[in-house]
């Protein structure tokens, strides 16, 4: 009897736990409820939680700066990574933190990761009656190019309807007006857009356009399409609405190197009209499990991305992020911290050292080396200690915040 007792009471005390993070609080709440959990992590270096080079980041800052004094305009940002940005937890922290402060201009980019079987962030659902086939650029074969999302699914249905739907659990009000359409040739298909619980439909706001205006706020649409010319490709939607503020982009793919967004062809194109003012890269995980890794080819990669990066946006800045750490098993149940991470940290501090390029240490700021062990030791992690739990990651995603709040409050 007594035991049965513990476990009920475990239980209930699990799902209170998570109702508290899965709730419609303020974002100002939230950001608090994080910040106790994160009280109990001592190995945490909260002091270290800066960004080294802010000086580069002097335009981004100065737009975050005229959003909060004069109210008008739109700060974008994208923010491009691997599986720890699919998820949605470590970014969209940051993500609701500045549209708290600086305004919410809408959430941006969305892809129907279901359609493609995989994971996506929490705060928002796709549908579809269609049968799909999907793909990212880590593994996608040459004929199917991926664009700016880093997937794309296709249909060869000639009557394809693809819904999302927001789902109001963070405390940010994401209704939006605007849609913009990343698909490919359309051809003489015919498109139509509309709200999929009122049917308020969506009007292009110019000929031959991939942009439709809603004439009032929704929180969910239902994209129709009548294709008779081949295979339908979707590559993600922008949803945004007429407000100043800060709209910030997460591109993430499991499994990829930052060698897999470099070459795609679309990917150039499709990011121009984001207009973007600063991207944020986080890479490196992958990387260290690569059993052909060379850190010389991975610098030169970042640079070439970067290289990329600054024809597509002449005028945005740059971010780079350290990973965290993760580790190796050495034998069944027994993990240690993965050396190539640190070679990795140190190769990323050295490279924006010289460049002058803004680098946030994220892989200090948890504690440095043997941080991972610790973070599954608080029941934080993965069974294999490479990814975190929900939890895990918004501690990490706020202390990037507290970094960039420390500069726009100068």
């Amino acid at each position: 009897m007594r035991f049965l007792i513990a476990l009920i009471l475990l239980f209930i005390c699990s799902v209170c736990d998570a109702q508290i993070k899965d709730t419609v609080l303020s974002v100002e709440n939230y950001n608090s409820y994080i910040r106790q959990k994160a009280q109990n992590l001592n190995f945490l270096e909260a002091d270290k939680a800066v960004i080294q080079h802010h000086e580069e980041l002097k335009s981004f800052f100065r737009k975050l700066s005229l959003l909060k004094t004069q109210n008008k305009g739109t700060v974008n940002i994208v923010h491009l990574g691997d599986s720890h940005i699919q998820a949605g937890y470590f970014s969209g922290i940051v993500r609701r933190g500045l549209q708290q402060y600086f305004g919410n201009a809408g959430r941006g980019l969305v892809f129907p990761y279901r359609l493609a079987k995989s994971n996506g962030p929490h705060d928002y659902v796709s549908f579809s009656s269609n049968q799909w086939k999907g793909y990212r650029n880590v593994n996608n074969p040459d004929t199917i190019a991926t664009g700016l999302m880093g997937f794309v699914v296709t249909s060869n249905d000639t009557s394809v309807s693809v819904g999302i739907s927001l789902r109001n659990n963070e405390g940010v009000n994401y209704t939006f007006n605007n849609v913009e359409l990343y698909s490919g040739d359309l051809g003489s298909a015919k498109v139509s857009v509309t709200d999929s619980v009122g049917l308020i439909s969506a009007k292009c706001d110019s000929f031959d356009s991939d942009k439709y205006v809603f004439p009032s706020q929704v929180t969910n649409l239902e994209m129709n399409v009548q294709n008779n010319s081949g295979a339908f490709k979707l590559y993600g939607m922008n949803l945004l609405n007429d407000s100043s503020g800060v709209v910030y982009h997460t591109i993430g793919v499991n499994g990829a190197e930052c060698s897999h967004f470099l070459h795609q062809p679309l990917l150039p194109t499709q990011l121009k009209s984001l207009n973007t003012d600063l991207y944020i890269l986080s890479f490196g995980t992958n990387e260290a499990f690569s059993k052909s890794f060379d850190l010389n080819v991975f610098i030169q990669t970042i640079d070439s991305t970067i290289q990329m990066l600054k024809k597509v946006s002449p005028n945005a800045e740059f971010l780079i992020t350290s990973p965290a750490e993760s580790c190796v098993r050495i034998r069944r149940g027994r993990y240690a911290s993965n050396p190539k991470v640190l070679l990795i940290r140190n190769a990323l501090k050295n490279y924006c050292d010289s460049k002058a390029i803004a680098f946030f240490d994220l892989y200090e700021c948890v504690g440095g080396k043997g941080s991972m062990l610790k973070f599954a030791r608080a029941h934080m992690t993965d069974a294999r200690r490479i990814h975190f739990t929900r939890l895990g990651y918004e501690i990490q995603g706020l202390m990037l915040l507290d970094a960039l709040m420390k500069n726009t409050e100068q």
